[in-house]
């Protein structure tokens, strides 16, 4: 089932999505709408699978909603260096190498530009389907369709 996302006011999925540094999607794990970003930010990046190996991105550059604590520490845990942008009034406490990873979250548009090319299709991008699952099997497709895109010119 979709979830009633109250900032929106209307009933919806919430995708979260990682893509490599071309903005190429790698991973992506939905959930209801009401529920928060960071809480699907580390079954996203656990679902990274590349010739059925689990992989792990050196870095993860995320924006403000992302900025926590303890998701830093866990991506910590999982070798992971964490650059997320601070939320105002709140100072993190970052590595010396997490403050010269910084640049890399000026990228952070690209996901943006990925989410746009989903959202060319139509089912995908209105909500049509009501099922969690199907919803997902088309976001799958629209990412093979995105990639064959890529192959055939």
């Amino acid at each position: 089932m979709v979830g009633y996302s109250g900032k929106h006011r209307l009933s919806g999925v919430k995708r979260s999505l990682v893509g490599d540094a071309r903005g190429h999607p790698l991973s992506l794990v939905l959930g209801k709408a009401n529920v928060h970003d960071q809480t699907l930010a580390l079954r996203t990046v656990d679902g990274i699978r590349i010739a059925g190996k689990i992989r792990r991105p050196k870095r993860l550059g995320t924006d403000k909603g992302f900025d926590s604590d303890p998701l830093r520490a866990d991506l910590r845990r999982r070798h992971i260096i964490p650059v997320i942008i601070a939320r105002d009034k709140h100072e993190p406490r970052l590595t010396a190498r997490e403050r010269r990873e910084q640049k890399y979250c000026r990228k952070r548009w690209r996901i943006e530009r990925t989410f746009a090319w989903i959202n060319v299709n139509r089912r995908i991008d209105r909500l049509l389907i009501r099922k969690m699952k199907s919803y997902e099997m088309f976001m799958k497709l629209a990412f093979i369709r995105h990639y064959l895109k890529l192959i055939a010119p």
